[in-house]
């Protein structure tokens, strides 16, 4: 388990220079990111197939919610680089170690929901994390106008690569540190609430997850207009009410 974090680490640091550095490979993309991290884990034989699908979903609900400029978790200084892995290895190591005390009924939906949870959780915290390179770089910006009027071309190599270096270590850490962070929360509160997480609720919330995400996908996206709560909020109440109508017909 220690080298699936030390990968997870490094992919997390990458991932923050291609979003911060100006790279912009797209690799920092929820999507992206999340099945990189699923590719990265190894829960086990056993789960090598959930290590691929896994992520997959949670990436992809990851990409319609953070993609979204007019949503809190999408915006600077909140990290969308490393929410894609965190949230993906917590999906994937937490189907791993509780598995047994998960209905298998609901046990893909529900890994799913915490790997998103987590996701969003890992970006505002994560976000927070990064507010010290944003200082630091103010600092280098201010420095290396002194040094480009001094003609100083070493010095402004070295500077550069340190504040790549940074990016890099910041990065790392807070994967490391917030995957750790989320699976020992996930490992410690699931078992406790598991007999409250029926087939039937999780699927609920999964629907409800899925509206918010679609709805705030299409507004950002097609209307192209700010209003990423108000959609969200309107793809969660339209799926419940659809819900709750197919249920009653049913009965």
């Amino acid at each position: 388990m220690i080298v699936d974090f030390l990968r997870l680490a490094f992919l997390g640091g990458i991932l923050s220079i291609d979003r911060s550095a100006g790279w912009n490979l797209m690799l920092s993309q929820p999507l992206v990111g999340a099945c990189l991290a699923g590719a990265l884990v190894h829960p086990g034989n056993e789960w090598e197939l959930w290590a691929l699908r896994l992520p997959i979903a949670v990436g992809a609900l990851l990409q319609l919610l953070l993609t979204n400029p007019a949503l809190p978790a999408s915006q600077r200084p909140h990290d969308t680089a490393t929410a894609g892995p965190i949230g993906g290895a917590v999906a994937v190591l937490g189907m791993a170690h509780l598995h047994a005390a998960v209905p298998s009924s609901s046990g893909g939906l529900l890994w799913v929901l915490l790997g998103v949870g987590s996701g969003l959780l890992a970006a505002v915290v994560g976000g927070w994390i990064h507010r010290l390179h944003g200082h630091a770089s103010r600092l280098d910006t201010r420095r290396a106008a002194t040094l480009a009027a001094a003609g100083d071309v070493g010095a402004l190599e070295r500077l550069h690569l340190g504040a790549l270096w940074r990016i890099f270590t910041l990065g790392a850490l807070w994967t490391w540190c917030g995957t750790l962070l989320f699976l020992a929360a996930s490992l410690a509160l699931l078992p406790r609430v598991i007999e409250y997480a029926s087939a039937r609720r999780v699927g609920f919330v999964f629907a409800l997850l899925l509206g918010a995400a679609l709805a705030a996908a299409y507004e950002t996206h097609v209307r192209g207009v700010r209003r990423g709560w108000r959609w969200s909020a309107a793809g969660a109440a339209a799926t419940a009410a659809l819900l709750i109508s197919l249920g009653r017909e049913g009965a």
